[in-house]
């Protein structure tokens, strides 16, 4: 069997059954592995204690009426809610507390102190008060599955993990819900069906949640747009229906005017119902623009992509639009439940210092509703330097800590953060990465900064374990002063004796982290989620690679190694940041490693080893196509540097397969909502590997889809002076290519109102770069990247290609450069693209024309 067949063998691979994750089980196991039986304690008025803790205690001890050592728990009002103070003094143990949740994080206390024979007195008040996590292994009703966790009858909250949550401290769970399916007088013949069962289960859920003193907040994206695509969004029909709840226009698409008194009824109406209906909820949380909601606000943030045309919205300030639009939806919430709270969150992905959408987004949250929260992401923009570069941190990250300047800047009375806490977009296959000094350092600047509130995961980043209990004790009063100390503590629940070391090897661990590549696509597209069952091609194939969130997409990586670098860092920063990750991060599972004498410790250090692979397999995949593409464009051979790195990697899927065997979290991604790296997986992935090594003799690096990487093909066109280039037309548009001191030109006339798109490819294996002329304002950073520069005078315009730039993306100075070009549809090269994706370009390399020097 050649390669291709064992490929498409590969690529239809089934999944695991979502029914029978092993995870799963454990997390209806309550966890005993520290429990201390051998400690018999006598409560001396059990009456008090929340049911739920009072069950905690008799599981990790032994409870009786003749104990020498007793707890007496004593109501103290002028502790806050969820203070407590814990005295324990000989044999006697005292808990002082205001209300059940004080009570019950006081007995938490307790517990580790009798576990770990501290004595003496701990007093503690939330800084953090809603800290706010979800099911680790809910479904995110998005598709390809579109499943939905308030539309089955799975239990995603059984007791023992609401039993963790709640000693790691978390008092909150989100749960997505959309109002479409909720009622509204304007829509009286929608089918509700559907909306009545979920809010069954909900009520079920809220009601189980707060035995363990866990309240379930509302995740929303509201007001859906019109026409817009989108999940449960509102129809043609709708608008016909409606035309008053219309704003801003876009073709056949419309936004939700919030400004019209029919907008404001039905988010009156439909989040009244929910909070009418189920008792108990904590609140919710929206995000206001974007990611599905599309209220006319959107446009009076981005006025420079679009100008809002609503007759209505267009008139307003974005702080007048979006503080209405909390103003209204949290009075529909308060007016059934009071204590209730709203988040307005304003999620970016994407970041840049000098966009006009900052300064509107603090001017909104100076204008914010003092009553409720706003939140930003923690992270996102700020700046990191790594190789004497400043990056710009994009979407989340746990490589760097925060708070970003820009969070601090936003000045509303009650500020909230969204942050990854066990995981981020860098590696998402695990159940967390050991890095809880990293959160000490976020929690330390979000509490100086006035936070009062987290959301800590999205569909990825909530499991259970050494992360969320570090967020637990870091939202809390008084803020440990030394880390390491810190640290020490945190590990001593799981190490013991031991825990210094394991404080040393978390050290280590956040200094592997400092190293991981801050660019965006090392996220979205990053190899450490699932390069441990990549295929590896031989041959160039120029294959797009895989988004690590979804299965809507590719599926398996393809060779387009550039794709996840973003220009950001050359190929050889690439290989040094990595051999440094690698390098810190086999330090610290060492001394892990060392540390390791009972099953809970084996388990977390085989957690990082199998992190430890995932980093060393990614350094391993760039350098076997750096051997690979060398070997293309140069005629070096490289087989036996070839062959000792396939045998490493060989080696590595095989103990990674071991590691998932023994433990099920392994390779599991929230998001995508099953596993990207499982053992059946991985032991074909190796049938891959072996026939690339039985290849790899007679593999021929000069067939023809080698010499199309470093000749050309019979649509080479060649590059020629500004004097000699003639013009040529596509569609209603001129062009004509030259060189120009050490640039490419793409020069243009005619252009007027002509969409108009190139793509550029400086080499094999890169990312291709897409540029577009059909914007706005021309020098958006989204129309032109890294290395592109756009100038337009007298009626001619310019797309110039910086050939230095790229030099170092480059092996081979002979090699031809790659274009094609688009206008209004009309492609000089014929297109077959591969399926979109965000953020990268869909045109397929072997599309691309060759630009060739005489």
């Amino acid at each position: 069997m050649d390669f291709c067949e064992l490929l498409q063998q590969y690529d239809q691979l089934p999944r695991p059954d979502r029914s029978n994750m092993g995870f799963v089980r454990e997390l209806e196991t309550f966890d005993l592995s520290t429990a201390r039986k051998d400690l018999h304690l006598q409560i001396i008025n059990p009456e008090v204690i929340p049911q739920t803790v009072l069950e905690s205690l008799q599981r990790q001890f032994t409870v009786s009426s003749d104990a020498d050592l007793t707890l007496t728990v004593i109501d103290d009002l002028s502790l806050p809610p969820e203070g407590f103070r814990v005295e324990f003094s000989g044999k006697k143990l005292t808990v002082y507390a205001s209300g059940d949740a004080g009570i019950r994080y006081g007995v938490y206390e307790l517990e580790e102190m009798l576990k770990n024979n501290i004595t003496g007195t701990v007093e503690k008040t939330p800084a953090i008060k809603h800290r706010i996590t979800r099911s680790c292994f809910s479904p995110n009703s998005r598709p390809p599955l579109r499943l939905d966790e308030l539309s089955d009858e799975v239990d995603y909250y059984p007791e023992a993990y609401l039993d963790r949550l709640a000693h790691e401290r978390m008092n909150g769970v989100w749960i997505t819900i959309y109002l479409y399916e909720m009622p509204s007088s304007l829509f009286p013949a929608r089918e509700l069906e559907s909306g009545r069962k979920k809010l069954a289960k909900l009520q079920k859920v809220v009601d189980k949640c707060a035995r363990y003193g866990i309240k379930c907040y509302l995740f929303c994206t509201e007001p859906k747009g019109f026409n817009t695509g989108g999940f449960k969004t509102f129809t043609a029909e709708d608008l016909a229906n409606h035309p008053e709840l219309s704003g801003h226009k876009e073709g056949k698409a419309a936004d939700f005017c919030t400004s019209s008194a029919a907008g404001q009824q039905y988010l009156t109406e439909t989040i009244s119902h929910i909070f009418s209906t189920v008792h108990g909820l904590g609140g919710m949380i929206n995000i206001m623009c974007l990611e599905g909601s599309y209220p006319c606000g959107t446009r009076l943030l981005y006025p420079h992509i679009s100008t809002c045309n609503c007759p209505v919205c267009s008139k307003k300030t974005a702080p007048e639009i979006f503080a209405g639009i909390a103003r209204t939806m949290s009075a529909a919430m308060r007016k059934e439940q009071p204590d209730a709270e709203f988040f307005g969150w304003f999620y970016r992905s994407i970041h840049f210092h000098n966009e006009p959408e900052n300064d509107l987004i603090r001017e909104v949250a100076e204008a914010w509703p003092e009553d409720c929260f706003f939140m930003n992401n923690c992270e996102t923009g700020g700046n990191v330097t790594q190789l004497g570069k400043t990056m710009t941190v994009q979407d989340y990250s746990l490589s760097w800590a925060g708070p970003s300047e820009y969070w601090k800047s936003l000045k509303a009375k009650k500020m909230a953060a969204k942050i990854q806490t066990g995981c981020s977009h860098g590696n998402a296959s695990v159940p967390y990465m050991p890095l809880p000094g990293i959160l000490y350092d976020r929690y330390r600047g979000l509490t100086e900064n006035n936070c009062q509130a987290i959301m800590q995961c999205w569909y990825f980043g909530a499991y259970p374990g050494l992360m969320n209990q570090a967020a637990g004790e870091l939202s809390f009063l008084p803020f440990p002063a030394d880390k390491k100390e810190f640290l020490i503590s945190l590990c001593r629940k799981m190490w013991g004796k031991n825990a210094e070391k394991a404080a040393c090897a978390m050290m280590k661990f956040s200094e592997a982290a400092n190293f991981f590549p801050e660019t965006l696509s090392f996220k979205w597209y990053g190899p450490l989620h699932h390069e441990l069952v990549f295929p590896w091609h031989l041959e160039p194939a120029a294959l797009p690679l895989a988004p690590s969130y979804t299965l809507s997409s590719v599926v398996n990586c393809g060779d387009m190694v550039g794709e996840c670098c973003d220009y950001d860092f050359t190929p050889a920063e690439i290989r040094t940041l990595l051999c440094n990750m690698d390098e810190c991060w086999q330090s610290g599972l060492k001394i892990l490693q060392e540390t390791t004498s009972n099953e809970v410790q084996k388990k977390e250090a085989a957690l990082a080893e199998f992190i430890g692979l995932q980093i060393s397999g990614t350094l391993r995949w760039f350098e076997f196509y750096r051997l690979r593409d060398e070997m293309i464009l140069t005629g070096k051979d490289n087989s036996e540097k070839i062959t000792e790195v396939i045998r490493e990697e060989i080696a590595a899927t095989a103990r990674a397969c071991i590691l998932c065997e023994n433990d099920p979290r392994l390779g599991y991604h929230a998001e995508v909502e099953n596993y990207l790296i499982y053992p059946e997986k991985l032991r074909a992935r190796i049938k891959l590997l072996e026939k690339v090594l039985l290849d790899l003799p007679q593999w021929d690096a000069a067939a023809e889809k080698c010499r199309f990487w470093k000749e050309g093909n019979d649509k080479n066109i060649c590059i020629t002076g500004e004097k000699d280039a003639l013009w040529q037309k596509l569609d209603k548009v001129d062009y004509r290519i030259f060189e120009r001191e050490k640039r490419i030109v793409f020069q243009f006339r005619n252009i007027s109102t002509a969409k108009l798109r190139l793509e550029y490819l400086p080499a094999l294996s890169r990312k291709v770069l897409s540029a577009g002329l059909n914007y706005g304002r021309p020098g958006h950073w989204i129309g032109f990247p890294p290395g592109m520069e756009f100038f337009r005078d007298n009626g001619i315009a310019e797309i110039r290609i910086d050939t230095q730039f790229f030099q170092p993306f480059r092996i081979s100075e002979d090699a031809p450069h790659f274009f094609n070009l688009t206008v209004n549809g009309q492609s000089l090269s014929p297109r077959h693209d591969f399926p979109e994706r965000l953020w990268l370009t869909s045109a397929n390399p072997y599309d691309l024309i060759p630009l060739i020097r005489k």
